[in-house]
């Protein structure tokens, strides 16, 4: 009889070390170091735009230019949905193009989903609870979204700067939708500044992606101490096209493309990156690459 204790100890025994195996993945991950520069020579495929949905816009055509491309991730440069980014709005003019691309959507916010007070709408579409900026790695690449909007937080401050030191090395994209610099109707949004400095200080930025102003914008932006800074604006997803009003481009200007509804394709390699802006009517307006 002194065999059952002992058979039931040993069986005991057997699920508490499984148990414990079986938590001991999650345990070590929550402890896990810093990520570390990728590996992956994969290269990431995204599409980008901004100023998208409105009643009467250019969003259908965009998003068949989008589905055409087929990349791994859209990247939203802010106002989404116009006027206000109302629950509404977004029902009304950008579920119906831009929708079906939810899965693969990352997305930050403009001045116009601020019409809805506290980004109400654009929360309740992306599901977003928290802050309104992110950070997700892809093959070689971070990308970085940020809200314009907030620019004067300190929290979210801290959070750029927290996820540009842990990129060690990665090359890096950050996204917002005020542009800093730009040549268009809106011109340079000074309030931008302090997330400008940051990202622009930063060797492993290779890319700022902008919205807001009505057209497409290339730029070379110098930086002291490091190499010049490409810029893009992309703001011809749907929302009425404006002219560029300056009379000549400044010497950062590489490229300006009015009147003309596009997106802007990305290919981000460990290495280099590459960029093709094409209009809905199949045209390339413009292209190039870069290595680093």
């Amino acid at each position: 009889m002194s065999a059952l204790p002992v058979r039931l100890g040993a069986a005991l025994l057997l699920v508490v070390a499984v148990l414990a195996s079986s938590l001991a993945p999650s345990a070590r991950a929550s402890a896990a170091p810093a990520p570390q520069p990728s590996t992956s020579t994969a290269a990431v495929h995204l599409v980008a735009v901004g100023d998208v949905a409105r009643l009467g816009g250019g969003q259908a055509a965009t998003a068949r230019l989008v589905a055409a491309h087929r990349p791994q991730a859209l990247l939203l440069l802010g106002d989404l949905a116009y006027d206000n980014g109302s629950r509404a709005d977004f029902a009304s003019y950008y579920a119906p193009s831009y929708g079906r691309f939810r899965s693969i959507t990352w997305a930050v916010p403009g001045n116009h989903e601020y019409g809805t007070p506290g980004a109400a709408g654009y929360r309740a579409y992306f599901h977003v609870l928290g802050a309104t900026w992110w950070v997700r790695r892809s093959g070689a690449w971070t990308v970085i979204g940020l809200d314009s909007e907030q620019a004067a937080s300190r929290a979210q401050r801290a959070f750029l700067a927290a996820a540009l030191r842990s990129d060690r090395g990665r090359p890096t994209l950050v996204v917002w939708h005020r542009p800093r610099v730009s040549s268009g109707a809106h011109g340079g949004a000074a309030d931008t500044q302090p997330l400008y400095a940051l990202a622009a200080a930063d060797p492993d930025v290779r890319i700022i992606l902008w919205g807001h102003d009505h057209d497409y914008q290339r730029m070379s932006l110098p930086v002291a101490g490091r190499t010049p800074l490409t810029a893009f604006v992309v703001g011809t997803g749907g929302a009425e096209l404006r002219p560029v009003p300056r009379p000549a481009p400044a010497a950062w200007s590489r490229k300006v493309v009015t009147g003309r509804y596009g997106v802007l394709d990305l290919v981000l390699r460990p290495r280099s990156f590459s960029f093709t802006y094409t209009t809905v009517d199949g045209v390339v307006r413009d292209s190039g690459s870069s290595r680093f």
